[in-house]
């Protein structure tokens, strides 16, 4: 089995009690059948309380919530499982988490999930350009995932292509944005007629130089449409808001943002000026962004052989950027300031909000093909202003 990895993975230590979140709270955590077995088998007092503590949701075991927590979370937050059964007795979940991996037959790609905060301090933490390290184990591949070769070969090359466009760094990123999502609708064109063998061509021409310079010329239209951004951001917004949440309490705070900008006619002029001075305040750690999209599209774009939606997987990423940025803004609003723990306190709270619920993102795709507010041609004025 191949192995690919962000070059930040191993860098990676859970710190447990000292974390300011804890993962073992906010959401349901399944437990694979393996280790479900196992805990029907565990004696003692304490084997007795693992089962009770245990209910089927559908045809799914899960953990029951104390409140918001997990229920073997004890004071100290530290797990309970852990601390009478030892690490092997967790399950895949509790055992892996943060970490992520996705298997393409004799490819395995492993990274670290954002909703960790201090997943998200490694991911932010470097102002590098992301490197991936690619390695082999003696693992047997049980499985090619019924994958089309040829997709996957081609999408593999292009997804090359996008890294190489969002961490270019002699461009400004909202023209890297742009680039990308034009890029990922000429794929997607290909794969919708079926003409899967052109998706090289389309990926040459995007590695071609004098071929983006001129993309760039014809996407400086989209320049200068304030109002356009402000309008399809309310929509956003409102699209995220009635999406399922960890809690009920408006983690995202997205109601505040609505009240913020949204309620009278001054407020779109308010709303451009406060953005362009948070990006000539924050403009030294720009590169938090660049890190952002480099981990949605490592995480996200590949699975489009699964499903052959390239678009949806490119537009996740940015709508994502997008909507961590607004939040960022909106607390610099606040604070007048805004630091780094700041950006990790926004990123992770997004990605456990929206990321950790498949229906989610599952969810955005779908408005994605039904909401004019996510169209090519919307995304671009939302991204180049």
């Amino acid at each position: 089995m191949k192995i690919r990895k962000p070059d930040y993975l191993d860098e990676f230590k859970c710190i447990a009690s000292e974390c300011e979140d804890t993962c073992c709270a906010g959401w349901g955590i399944v437990i694979d059948d393996e280790t479900h077995k196992q805990y029907l088998t565990v004696a003692s007092e304490f084997g007795e309380r693992l089962r009770n503590e245990i209910v089927i949701e559908g045809e799914e075991n899960i953990f029951l919530l104390k409140g918001n927590n997990c229920t073997f979370l004890n004071e100290n937050k530290l797990c309970d499982i852990y601390k009478e059964l030892g690490a092997d007795s967790l399950c895949y979940t509790c055992r892996e988490y943060p970490r992520y991996l996705e298997d393409f037959g004799n490819l395995r790609e492993v990274g670290i999930s954002l909703s960790c905060p201090e997943a998200a301090r490694i991911i932010l933490g470097s102002s590098k350009k992301v490197e991936f390290e690619l390695t082999e184990n003696d693992e047997e591949v049980n499985s090619c995932n019924d994958i089309n070769q040829m997709i996957y070969i081609n999408l593999m090359k292009c997804r090359k292509v996008v890294f190489d466009i969002l961490q270019n760094r002699n461009l400004d990123l909202k023209v890297r944005g742009a680039l990308v999502l034009i890029f990922a609708g000429e794929i997607q064109e290909k794969i919708d007629s079926n003409e899967i063998e052109d998706i090289k061509k389309v990926k040459n021409k995007y590695s071609d130089q004098s071929f983006i310079d001129e993309t760039i010329k014809s996407i400086e239209e989209y320049k200068g449409k304030g109002s356009g951004k402000y309008n399809n951001i309310n929509e956003v917004f409102k699209v995220f808001r009635d999406l399922k949440h960890i809690n009920p309490n408006d983690p995202l705070g997205l109601e505040d943002a609505l009240r913020y900008f949204w309620q009278s006619e001054d407020d779109e002029e308010l709303y451009l000026d406060i953005h362009k001075r948070f990006e000539d305040y924050y403009k030294d750690k720009s590169y938090h962004f660049e890190q952002i999209l480099v981990y949605f599209v490592f995480k996200y774009f590949m699975k489009a052989v699964f499903d052959y939606d390239v678009l949806a997987k490119i537009k996740i990423a940015l709508v994502s950027c997008l909507m961590i940025k607004e939040l960022a803004v909106i607390r610099y609003l606040e604070n007048k300031e805004f630091t780094e723990e700041d950006m990790v306190d926004i990123a992770h709270t997004y990605s456990k909000d929206v990321e950790h619920l498949e229906e989610n993102i599952e969810t955005l795709e779908e408005v994605f093909e039904t909401n004019e507010v996510f169209s090519l041609e919307d995304v671009l004025v939302t991204l180049m202003n």
